[in-house]
C-alpha cells in the first residue's frame, strides 16, 4: 500500500451507529390463551401468567368496537326481559340471592362472560334440605379448575406470581343430587380445552391494529415535536446519560399540541460546533389508517358473524332502514343470539331439573311503555 494510500485510510473517520431493537408487537403484548397443566398446582393455568381472561377484559375496555359488539350482544341477549319461575328457598320470586339480584341480573353477566370469554360460571347455594337457596354469577377472571372440570379454585389473586393458598377457594361440581353446601355450575363452548375461548379469537389482531390505530393517533397529537424536526448536535457525541438527559429536556420543552410553531433557540461557543435543526417530511399516513381501522373494525364484525347494522353502524355508501336492520337480525339471532340464549336456559335447566327460565325476545319497540321510574 503506498503512503497515500496509507494517509486516506488514516483519515477516514470511525462512524459510531447506535440502532435501537425493536421487538415483535405480537410476541411482546398478545396473550396466547395456553393451558400450563402441572408444576406443582392443582388447577390449570389459563394463558401467560395465568393472565389470559383479564387480556382479554382489557383488550375489551380500550378497543371501543369490540366493547361495542360484546355490549350489544348481551343486549340482545338479555332481551326483553327475563321470567324465572321457580321460588328460592325462603326467598321471593324476584330475588335469587340475598344481595337482591334478580334472574335478568344473573343472565346478564352470564351473557356477558359468554361473549367476552366463551363461557360462564354459576355458584350454587343448597340449604340443609338440599335445597337451591341462591345463585350467584362467578367472574371468570378469578375461576380455575383442573383438568377434569370436577374442582373449581376461585382467587382474586391469580394474577399475582405468587398464589398463596389462603387466598383460594375450593369448590365441588355442581351435582343434581348434591347436598348442602356451595357448588359450581360451569359452561365451556371449547370442548376440546378446559377453559373457553372467545368468538373473536381470531380477529385478536385486528382488535389489537384498532388499538394501536388510536394510540398512534393519540401520540400525534401528544407528541407533534417527534417525527417533525431533527436537532443535530455538532460538538460530539457524549455518554448515554447525557444523551438521555438532554432528549428528555427537549422532550418536556418542545413536544406536545401547545408548542406547535415555537422558536428553538441555540446557543453555541462557535459556529463550527453550532446546532443545527433539519426538517423531516413525514408522509401522510392518514389514508392508510382509515384504511386499518376500516379493516380491523370489518374483522371483529365478522368474527361475530355481525351486521354493523345491528350496532347503529351504517353501511358504508347506504342509509340505515328498518328493512336492512330486520334482515340483519334475523341472521344474527339465528347464529348468535338463540344459542346464547339456550345455553343460559340449559344451565338453568340443569339446576332446577326442568325448564323453569325464559327470555323473552328482543324487539325495537317492547310493547309497553318504556319510561323508567
Amino acid at each position: 500500500m503506498s503512503n497515500m494510500e496509507d494517509n486516506e485510510v488514516k483519515k477516514k473517520p470511525n462512524v459510531a451507529i447506535s440502532m435501537a431493537a425493536i421487538g415483535r408487537y405480537i410476541e411482546d403484548n398478545i396473550v396466547e390463551p395456553v393451558e400450563v397443566k402441572g408444576n406443582g398446582r392443582r388447577f390449570v393455568s389459563w394463558g401467560l401468567n395465568n393472565g389470559y381472561p383479564d387480556y382479554l377484559l382489557n383488550l375489551r375496555n380500550s378497543v371501543p368496537t369490540l366493547g361495542s359488539v360484546i355490549a350489544g350482544c348481551v343486549d340482545y341477549a338479555v332481551g326483553n326481559g327475563v321470567t324465572l319461575d321457580v321460588r328460592l328457598s325462603d326467598d321471593s320470586f324476584e330475588s335469587v340471592n340475598r344481595y337482591g339480584e334478580t334472574a335478568e341480573d344473573i343472565v346478564t353477566k352470564l351473557a356477558d362472560d359468554l361473549f367476552m370469554f366463551g363461557g360462564f360460571a354459576l355458584q350454587i347455594i343448597r340449604n340443609n334440605a338440599g335445597e337451591v337457596a341462591e345463585l350467584y354469577h362467578l367472574d371468570l377472571r378469578h375461576l380455575r379448575t383442573n383438568e377434569e372440570k370436577s374442582v373449581f379454585f376461585y382467587s382474586e389473586d391469580f394474577g399475582q406470581r405468587y398464589l398463596r393458598p389462603s387466598k383460594m377457594v375450593i369448590y365441588p361440581k355442581f351435582m343434581r343430587d348434591g347436598e348442602a353446601g356451595t357448588s359450581v355450575l360451569y359452561f365451556c363452548r371449547d370442548f376440546r380445552q378446559v377453559y373457553p375461548s372467545p368468538c373473536y379469537r381470531s380477529a385478536v389482531k385486528a382488535c389489537e391494529m384498532e388499538r394501536c390505530t388510536d394510540d398512534y393517533h393519540l401520540n400525534s397529537v401528544l407528541n407533534g415535536f417527534a417525527g417533525s424536526i431533527m436537532v443535530n448536535f455538532n460538538n460530539g457525541v457524549p455518554e448515554d446519560e447525557i444523551k438521555a438527559e438532554i432528549e428528555e429536556m427537549f422532550t418536556e420543552k418542545f413536544s406536545g399540541p401547545q408548542n406547535a410553531g415555537r422558536i428553538v433557540f441555540c446557543w453555541n461557543d462557535d459556529k463550527e460546533s453550532a446546532t443545527t435543526i433539519d426538517s423531516v417530511d413525514v408522509p401522510d399516513f392518514g389514508d392508510k389508517y382509515q384504511a386499518l381501522e376500516k379493516h380491523s373494525r370489518q374483522e371483529i364484525f365478522t368474527a361475530f358473524r355481525a351486521n354493523p347494522n345491528l350496532f347503529g353502524i351504517p353501511t358504508e355508501g347506504n342509509g340505515f332502514s328498518s328493512e336492512e336492520y330486520k334482515s340483519a337480525f334475523d341472521l344474527f339471532n339465528r347464529t348468535m343470539i338463540r344459542p346464547a340464549q339456550k345455553d343460559i336456559v340449559r344451565a338453568f335447566a340443569c339446576i332446577f331439573g326442568r325448564d323453569c327460565l325464559r327470555i323473552e325476545p328482543f324487539t325495537l319497540s317492547e310493547g309497553h311503555d318504556t319510561t323508567v321510574e
